[in-house]
């Protein structure tokens, strides 16, 4: 075995490790009560302020805390750390919880997601032969929709 495998075997442990921590806890977020903090104009800056700065299931506090959000519903679930975020998806243990009740739901508030990049999130579409909710593809939906109505007539 050479350097580089013994290496990269110990990082695999420690990740392994880590893993096996984390999915033995709760998110931290369940410990943080349900009180919506006071004195906030709107829900989202009570959301940010009910977070502290902390990722929703670590508690790591970051300064660059992301906005988790459900790409089915397009609602923010909770605020998480980069890795956090990059985890999430592939992850069914401790994320798994996570996602069964989040801090939206802890705190009883609907807030929709904001990319600087593509706007306000939508939720996914129903149709399952429509792969995505851009304008694009429901104008394509449209088109084919009309060919086909012209080739029956």
């Amino acid at each position: 075995m050479n350097l580089r495998e013994i290496r990269d075997a110990g990082f695999a442990e420690l990740e392994r490790r880590h893993t096996a921590r984390l999915d033995a806890h709760d998110p931290v977020c369940w410990s943080w009560g349900a009180a919506i903090p006071e004195g906030h104009d709107d829900y989202r800056s009570a959301f940010k302020a009910w977070h502290a700065a902390r990722c929703a299931v670590c508690g790591y506090r970051d300064v660059r805390l992301v906005d988790d959000h459900d790409h089915g519903t397009g609602l923010i679930r909770g605020l998480l750390c980069r890795s956090c975020n990059g985890r999430e998806p592939y992850d069914d243990g401790l994320f798994r919880k996570y996602r069964e009740r989040t801090p939206a739901q802890i705190l009883g508030i609907r807030l929709r997601y904001w990319d600087p990049f593509h706007g306000w999130a939508e939720p996914r579409a129903i149709n399952p032969n429509q792969l995505d909710n851009h304008p694009a593809y429901a104008l394509a939906a449209k088109l084919g929709e009309r060919l086909q109505h012209e080739e029956s007539a």
